[in-house]
């Protein structure tokens, strides 16, 4: 056994990505946020004058707002888009939309950073670079190249100090997300996950070592799914690094391409499919089954597999690419989606809508059995649809969305804040079942899950029959003693989790405190602010009058001018609504 010690392991193995934040940047980041919600504002006003206001319309309108800002904002903004359960469907769909492009950097600093990251020249690496980029966003610009062994690569190289201005952006976007928690435009609190969240997404993008490794991952598990209609191109590690990922390239067509060729009738696309041997119907099976395996037997699923990042090759093969943003999900979550699809087949909406809530927690104190019921409501619609002739209903009603949209409009009605890896899965299953019924407008998600089950049913009978073989062989020894191992560890986790389950939870004493104790305590602390304020202000009024007029010290009159003053006056004012609003929220919530 090689025994391998703390000064044997590589740090650089087990960093995580950080950048540092200049806060004269973030403040000049800060207004342009300011200035974007005016921009926004003053489109709305206009549109009410001319009567064309609605919430398409204004959604429409941020959309516009945050691609006029432009770089990062646009990233921003497509991230708010998966706050499904905190921005209505319209805007997210909308947000959604956004198409991150941008001018890109000089090509100079790109074979610099390329240089820095392979430590030597690029002619080293690379045979041929074509030094115009075939992709560039806010992030990095993608190259061609060509390596000494003949084989066609991209090169993706990371933005210079995009790091930096994204901390900037994101520090800004806090305060102003902290002022509007102080002014309750928003509950107390209420946005600190959203920040942390948006935070970790936008580090993750800018991850180039584990979006490689991720790809990497994928790859070598595909290959050992015995599957072969699914994969991704080969990453080079020894070329990769903090700022660089070189992976080949997979020939084929896009899939939005494929898309296009169906439902516009493109010659050009459909010709091109014939001579790659491509099914459509082949294609929308094989999405369905890799969302399944992704989120059932991989480590992790491709958070954001869209059109454009599917390649469909010969004879219907799949590559994903651009692993920047993946998923995960906890054991408890993935058995919930499947008693979801398992009580969907047996038409049985009930069970389904307990499945759900199992993904809506924590819940907060809320009426469970009306929530439950209007799940129930929406699963009904989603059977109904199911059940329907294909060419009698639009294909949206097809894919699972109606569930799901569902859960998330109850989720803002109930005040659930969904998990954002959730959010993710909701996401990424939509677009793949969107993607496969448009291919084959009679696919049926629920069926394709049966499929897939059989499909593990099937690789569990394998492993037990190669077990048997084992034993009869005489290699049962050692297998025995991992098995057994394998069963502490499981009843270990089991007692964990059984203890956990019984020990005192989290408790938000705000909650428990009655509404009217609340109430109480915000009016206590509101007249101890008006005291301050007050007696603040009047200081001030008497030390002027000390220093300028060197009269008597009038406590009364100086009293009477501080609530006599417009800027007292103003200030009360706000503290009137913050309480206010306050003790409206409180109200909001129930009892425990």
């Amino acid at each position: 056994m090689i025994k391998v010690s703390i000064e044997d392991t590589e740090l650089p193995q087990m960093r995580f990505v950080a950048f540092p934040t200049n806060t004269l940047r973030a403040i000049r980041c800060f207004f342009t946020w300011l200035q974007l919600l005016v921009i926004f504002a003053a489109n709305v006003i206009f549109d009410k004058l001319r009567s064309r206001d609605n919430v398409r319309q204004r959604a429409r309108r941020l959309r516009r707002a945050f691609e006029r800002a432009g770089g990062s904002f646009v990233k921003m903004g497509i991230h708010l888009s998966l706050r499904v359960d905190l921005i209505s469907w319209v805007y997210s769909d909308e947000l959604s939309h956004m198409i991150d492009r941008m001018k890109p950097f000089p090509v100079e600093q790109a074979i610099a950073i390329i240089e820095r990251t392979t430590k030597k020249p690029l002619s080293a690496s690379f045979a041929q670079f074509d030094p115009e980029p075939i992709y560039s966003n806010s992030v990095a610009c993608i190259y061609q190249a060509v390596l000494h062994t003949g084989e066609k690569v991209a090169v993706k190289v990371r933005r210079p100090g995009i790091g930096e201005q994204f901390m900037a952006e994101l520090k800004a976007f806090e305060w102003l997300l902290i002022t509007a928690e102080l002014l309750t435009i928003f509950r107390p609190g209420f946005t600190q996950g959203m920040r942390d969240e948006i935070r970790n997404m936008l580090l993750e993008e800018l991850d180039f070592v584990q979006e490689a490794r991720r790809q990497d991952a994928f790859k070598r598990a595909a290959d050992q799914s015995r599957k072969r209609f699914f994969s991704s191109p080969q990453i080079y590690l020894d070329l990769s690094g903090e700022e660089v990922v070189v992976n080949g390239f997979a020939s084929g067509m896009w899939l939005w391409e494929l898309l296009v060729g169906i439902e516009q009738g493109h010659a050009g696309y459909l010709e091109h499919a014939r001579e790659l041997n491509i099914d459509p119907k082949k294609v929308a099976k094989r999405l369905l089954w890799v969302n399944y395996w992704a989120r059932e037997e991989n480590l992790f699923f491709h958070a954001d597999p869209n059109s454009h990042n599917i390649i469909v090759g010969q004879d219907s093969k799949l590559y994903f690419i651009d692993f920047s943003t993946t998923g995960t999900l906890s054991r408890s979550r993935q058995q919930a989606l499947r008693q979801n699809l398992h009580y969907a087949w047996q038409r049985d909406p009930q069970n389904m809508a307990r499945a759900l809530l199992i993904l809506m927690e924590p819940l907060p104190p809320i009426d469970l059995i009306e929530l439950t019921q209007e799940l129930e409501t929406y699963n009904w619609q989603l059977l109904y649809a199911l059940e329907a002739d294909p060419c009698s209903v639009p294909w949206q009603e097809r894919t699972s969305a109606i569930q799901w949209i569902g859960m998330v409009r109850l989720a803002r009605k109930f005040g659930i804040t969904i998990d954002i890896e959730v959010l993710r899965l909701l996401r990424a299953t939509l677009l793949l079942e969107s993607q496969a019924v448009r291919l084959d407008p009679e696919i049926n998600f629920v069926h394709a899950f049966r499929r897939f089950d059989r499909y593990k049913a099937e690789q569990a009978r394998r492993r037990v029959t190669e077990n048997v073989l084992d034993r009869l062989e005489g290699k049962s020894n050692e297998q025995v003693v991992l098995r057994l191992d394998r069963v502490f560890q499981t009843v270990e986790g089991l007692l964990f989790r059984t203890m956990h389950m019984f020990s005192l939870p989290t408790v938000n004493f705000n909650v428990l405190m009655s509404k009217w104790s609340f109430a109480v305590y915000i009016l206590v602390r509101f007249a101890a602010q008006v005291l301050t304020l007050t007696g603040v202000m009047a200081g001030l009024l008497v030390a002027n009058d000390y220093l300028y007029r060197l009269g008597p010290l009038d406590g009364r009159a100086a009293i009477a001018s501080t609530i006599a003053n417009p800027i007292y006056q103003i200030i009360l004012l706000m503290l009137v609504f913050i309480s206010g609003r306050t003790v409206l929220f409180r109200m909001d919530d129930k009892d425990v």
